[in-house]
């Protein structure tokens, strides 16, 4: 073969290759968020007289310059993750207009809400099946083909124990895990395969009900019992449908070790650092100078510090089943 002729063959094989892989369409990752306050980015300012919300000072206080919805000081885990995969912060479900162009990513989460119907539901919140619903919704306006391109990260099921705090007995564990996979599977209908699941945190170590520090056993135990079988369901639900990948974040025992541990981990402090916050009527007379200092923001949710902390273990994870 003359030196003309190969020149144009390997040329050829050159544009060939590169329509192979620059013709190609490369996916875009992007994130729904479901589930409580954890992950609630200002689905409670939609929500027509709900009593749980975040939206009043001195909530966002070392972020925004005015509430945002968010329960805790700054960013949340969704807002963190989306920095580090490179995306917009994620948008409240209830917050797009209809006929606009739906975000890379879209939060369903809402202050307050349970994976149990029943959890909070005088609060006038978004409840983890109404969640479902409202998804449901949206997967019908996405491609098939696109749905894969979500990751699917919940954090559900801690208010159902915290409405409880008072009375154990009354927490349904059993009816809280049956909904938790019938949830993951109607996830599986719509056609999202990526699924991150976070553990309840240690509500026993949450300065509403801690005692000169020292978490309360007994809830955290329930809590336990509840992470252990979670997990169990959620890696369990992957097994079971094909090309289905499921992770699960125990964010439980890495906050709990804050807690334990605060000068270890770069807190000052494994309390609140804002007693008052969650009263509407809240006077800011015993906000702390610096949230950082302490794992909790105020007498439930963590500061954006612990958030920071733990959204590590969550990127861990879903690269995971990326």
């Amino acid at each position: 073969m003359k030196t003309s002729s190969k020149i144009l063959v390997f040329l050829f094989a050159i544009l060939a290759l590169c329509a192979c892989v620059y013709g190609r369409s490369v996916p875009q990752l992007r994130t729904i968020y479901m589930g409580d306050s954890i992950f609630d980015v200002g689905t409670n300012k939609y929500v027509k007289n709900s009593v749980s919300r975040c939206d009043f000072v001195p909530y966002g206080k070392t972020r925004y310059n005015q509430p945002s919805g968010r329960c805790s000081d700054g960013f949340l885990i969704p807002d963190l993750i989306n920095k580090v995969i490179g995306l917009p912060f994620s948008k409240p479900f209830l917050g797009l207009k209809g006929g606009s162009q739906l975000p890379l990513s879209i939060n369903f989460a809402s202050d307050g809400s349970g994976l149990l119907d029943s959890t909070h539901s005088d609060w006038g919140v978004v409840s983890f099946n109404e969640q479902l619903k409202q998804l449901g919704q949206l997967a019908n306006k996405i491609p098939m083909m696109n749905l894969n391109d979500f990751v699917v990260v919940i954090s559900s099921g801690g208010n159902d124990i915290a409405a409880n705090l008072q009375n154990l007995a009354n927490v349904d564990l059993e009816a809280m895990l049956v909904l938790l996979e019938k949830g993951l599977e109607q996830l599986y209908k719509y056609g999202f395969r990526k699924i991150v699941y976070s553990s309840l945190g240690p509500l026993g170590c949450v300065p509403i009900v801690t005692s000169d520090g020292n978490c309360v056993r007994e809830i955290n135990d329930l809590v336990e019992q509840f992470n252990w079988q979670a997990r169990a369901i959620v890696l369990g639900v992957a097994k079971k449908f094909p090309g289905m990948r499921g992770a699960f974040v125990d964010g439980y025992s890495l906050i709990k070790s804050y807690v334990e541990n605060p000068n270890k981990f770069g807190f000052q402090n494994g309390g609140g650092c804002c007693p008052n916050c969650l009263s509407h009527k809240n006077t800011l007379s015993g906000l702390c100078r610096n949230p950082s200092d302490y794992v909790f923001w105020d007498l439930i949710h963590p500061t954006e510090h612990t958030y920071t902390l733990v959204t590590k273990e969550f990127m861990k994870q879903i690269k995971k089943i990326l």
